[in-house]
């Protein structure tokens, strides 16, 4: 387990302004892995903001920011999967010590990233993706299910009232004037 040293707009002396992230103790070269799938953009800021910087866009829009890097191990535009290597952790940037910093936006806004730590804390963990993958499909496979029932109810339905009742009709019709007409 990684220990959160800063957590999302913890407002330090050091800083003007309150984190945008949450920081996570890390020894220099400790793999990080993306806990989502998407598209990668790599930054390197030098000595300043977070150093090396990775950025994941995710398919629902949100970007995940992993920064302070010792080096990637990806490159813009790769697309990666839930547990994926994409860097190494490292003291890079404006920074105090070796340390995960993790972002997230959704558009321009820096959003709280806490919802996120129990997979930053697990993204070394062997087979912590693969379970996570594995209830996706688990979903997939129910959804399909009830989503086939949903189509056999929709097509019996279909077949109830595109019957044609023309010969009911016509019989009704036939008692009708039978009863009140041939008295």
């Amino acid at each position: 387990m990684y220990k959160i040293t800063s957590k999302f707009h913890q407002q330090e002396a050091f800083r003007l302004k309150p984190h945008n992230g949450i920081d996570l103790k890390m020894e220099v070269g400790e793999p990080l892995r993306s806990i989502k799938e998407g598209v990668v953009r790599t930054a390197d800021y030098g000595s300043t903001n977070a150093g090396k910087t990775v950025f994941v866009e995710w398919e629902d829009g949100k970007t995940a920011i992993y920064g302070h890097l010792s080096e990637f191990a990806v490159k813009n535009g790769q697309q990666v999967e839930a547990g994926d290597l994409i860097g190494y952790a490292g003291n890079t940037g404006h920074s105090t010590g070796s340390h995960l910093h993790f972002g997230l936006k959704e558009g321009s806004e820096f959003i709280d990233p806490t919802p996120y730590i129990d997979s930053l804390q697990h993204m070394n963990d062997v087979g912590y993706f693969v379970q996570s993958a594995s209830t996706k499909f688990s979903f997939l496979s129910f959804f399909q299910q009830h989503m086939s029932l949903y189509t056999d109810m929709k097509m019996h339905l279909i077949n109830i009232f595109s019957t044609d009742y023309m010969p009911f009709i016509k019989l009704f019709q036939n008692v009708i004037q039978l009863i009140f007409f041939n008295i």
